[in-house]
C-alpha cells in the first residue's frame, strides 16, 4: 500500500481559516465542512481534537462549526486561505459556476464579515466600494451593473493566482 503524505497541523490551521471564511459568507454549506472534517480525521494520523467536534455536529448550528473551525486556526491571521478564496469566487464568476448576485453576495458577506476575518485596508476598501456600486448599479441609481462585474472581476482577478496554493 503507497501512504499517502500527512497533512501537516500548519496545513490544517490553513484549512480550518479557509474553510471557516467559506461558510461564515455561504460559499461552503454545513455538508462541505463536516465532509473535510471527516475526511482530515479519515486520513491523517495527527489533528486537532475540534475536527471530532466538528464532526459530530451534524445536528449543530453552522455558527458552532465556525467556532470549531476558529479554535482550530486560533489567533493567527493566515491570509493565504482569504486569497486563495477570493481567487476561486472570482474564478467561479468568470467560468458561470457562481450568478452575478452570488458573487456580490459572497463580497458583500466578506465585507460584512471583516472584523472576524480581518482584512487588510486596501482590500476592505476594495469590497467595500464594490459592494456600494453593485447596490447603486441594481437600483438605477448610478452605474451599469456589467460595468461593476467588470470592475469586480479586475480588481480581483489577482487572487486566482492564489488558487491551488493550499491543498489538501
Amino acid at each position: 500500500e503507497i501512504l499517502k503524505p500527512r497533512i501537516t497541523m500548519k496545513k490544517i490551521k490553513e484549512l480550518s481559516r479557509y474553510y471557516y471564511i467559506g461558510l461564515v459568507i455561504g460559499y461552503f454549506t454545513k455538508k462541505d465542512i463536516l465532509t473535510w472534517a471527516d475526511r482530515m480525521i479519515a486520513e491523517n494520523e495527527q489533528f486537532p481534537y475540534e475536527l471530532i467536534e466538528i464532526s459530530l455536529s451534524g445536528n449543530k448550528p453552522s455558527v458552532d462549526i465556525a467556532s470549531k473551525l476558529k479554535q482550530i486556526y486560533g489567533e493567527e491571521i493566515l491570509q493565504e486561505p482569504l486569497y486563495q478564496l477570493l481567487g476561486e469566487l472570482v474564478n467561479d464568476f468568470e467560468t458561470e459556476r457562481t450568478t452575478e448576485e452570488e458573487f456580490f453576495t459572497y463580497l458583500s458577506s466578506l465585507h460584512y464579515q471583516e472584523s472576524e476575518i480581518v482584512l487588510d485596508e486596501d482590500l476592505s476598501d476594495s469590497l467595500n466600494r464594490l459592494d456600494d456600486a453593485y447596490y447603486l448599479a441594481l437600483e438605477g441609481i448610478y452605474g451599469d451593473v456589467k460595468i461593476v462585474c467588470e470592475e469586480a472581476v479586475n480588481e480581483l482577478s489577482k487572487y486566482k493566482e492564489h488558487i491551488g496554493r493550499i491543498k489538501e
